[in-house]
């Protein structure tokens, strides 16, 4: 049956229920592994390359190979990056097979299995699986709960590049609300040249490399990879006696309803969504000590985002993690609340890559090495297509124990 769909807030309310987060996962262009992407944070370290060893523009591309699947007609390349990184989650939270039977699952993904349509087409099969068709997110989410033996709720969310935040916000309503006690959340998405091909013709990608939060800055560049948490209610984490590594503390949603591809230029609606995310929190906007911002690097989105920022936050430290793995698309947010996660254990502000050589935005302060500092709280924003923007604010562990 089709999961049942957590109640969205409306109106103004206060403090939600902090919730745990037990276990991390990510893949991507820095390579496997939370001690890889701590290292690429760590230096800022730039993930791009020749896609394709082609003259395709720069992007983050990861050769990881195969994972073993028992569905082999599932969508290969996107369940891949998803299977490696939820797989890592659901070890680093100590969760069992046997104990996943009421995990819940929820995926938020764009290309699904788009990468198999188009190698179909360009070899020119005649007879193809019609579940390889399309953007086929919810077979992706199925797949992937089959093949890691979770039995709980499934939901799947394709919201362009916020489709990863929505699922994140999804999961702590399931939470919540008692849909379910622990909640395995992916983003996933695989490059692909109808992607590539699609961005390139709005002339927002940047053949030199994106460089995001500078004056310099012309355009993105895109990447592939896969971020997996493992959200819990507190009592369901003690109740297995499993430590949380951080904790989620609110979530905002808005949309601009502007244009199809450029952010509303007032802001408004980018701001209530953090609005809305501090709300939930129940923080003040001077309890944030880091954004880790969408940072894409076009000229209206760095513009946009950072004005917002200034106006709410002042100089605020901010960094983007879009140089180390690309824009991921529908995988960014989870990727990003990965990095936002390993901040606030590690004690740290991570650099924005790409800032080298250039000149940082001043109406924000850009991280431009790694600062060593306690993080009380953490704010992650993504502003998608269609004017679909996303707030996460991740804490402390302590404050979900």
């Amino acid at each position: 049956m089709p999961a049942p769909k957590a109640a969205l807030k409306k109106g103004k309310r206060g403090p939600g229920q902090a919730i745990a987060i037990t276990g991390l996962g990510c893949v991507g262009a820095p390579g496997r592994g939370l001690a890889q992407q701590r290292v690429a944070l760590t230096t800022g370290q730039c993930g791009l390359a020749r896609w394709d060893d082609s003259s395709l523009p720069l992007a983050a591309i990861l050769p990881i190979g195969r994972v073993q699947c028992t569905l082999p007609r599932a969508p290969g390349r996107t369940l891949t990056l998803a299977l490696t990184a939820a797989k890592e989650a659901l070890a680093h939270a100590q969760l069992s097979r046997p104990a996943r039977g009421d995990c819940g699952v929820i995926l938020g993904s764009c290309t699904a299995g788009l990468p198999e349509s188009e190698r179909a087409f360009f070899t020119d099969q005649e007879a193809v699986d019609p579940h390889y068709q399309g953007q086929q997110t919810h077979r992706l989410t199925h797949a992937l709960a089959q093949v890691l033996g979770c039995g709980g709720e499934r939901s799947s969310h394709s919201v362009a590049c916020a489709s990863a935040a929505n699922a994140i916000a999804e999961a702590c309503e399931w939470l919540r609300q008692g849909i379910a006690p622990c909640v395995l959340v992916v983003g996933a998405d695989a490059l692909t040249r109808v992607t590539m091909a699609g961005f390139y013709g709005l002339m927002l990608v940047d053949a030199q490399g994106t460089r995001p939060f500078t004056e310099e800055r012309h355009g993105m560049s895109l990447g592939e990879g896969a971020g997996a948490l493992l959200l819990e209610t507190v009592a369901h984490a003690r109740q297995r006696g499993i430590a949380p590594v951080a904790s989620l503390l609110g979530w905002g949603l808005s949309t601009d309803a502007y244009h199809a591809t450029a952010p509303d230029p007032s802001g408004k609606y980018l701001d209530r969504c953090i609005a809305e995310c501090l709300d939930d929190a129940g923080l003040a906007s001077n309890d944030i000590d880091y954004v880790n911002a969408h940072g894409t690097g076009t000229i209206d989105n760095d513009r946009q985002e950072a004005a917002v920022l200034s106006a709410r936050f002042g100089a605020i430290p901010t960094a983007s993690s879009k140089r180390i793995y690309g824009h991921t698309l529908g995988a960014c947010a989870a990727i990003e609340a990965v990095a936002s996660c390993l901040a606030i254990q590690d004690a740290c502000r991570w650099p924005s890559a790409g800032v080298e050589a250039a000149t940082p935005f001043t109406n924000i302060r850009v991280v431009q090495q790694r600062e060593a500092t306690p993080l009380r709280a953490v704010l992650s924003t993504t502003l998608a297509f269609g004017g679909a923007n996303a707030a996460l604010c991740f804490g402390h562990a302590e404050r979900a124990c």
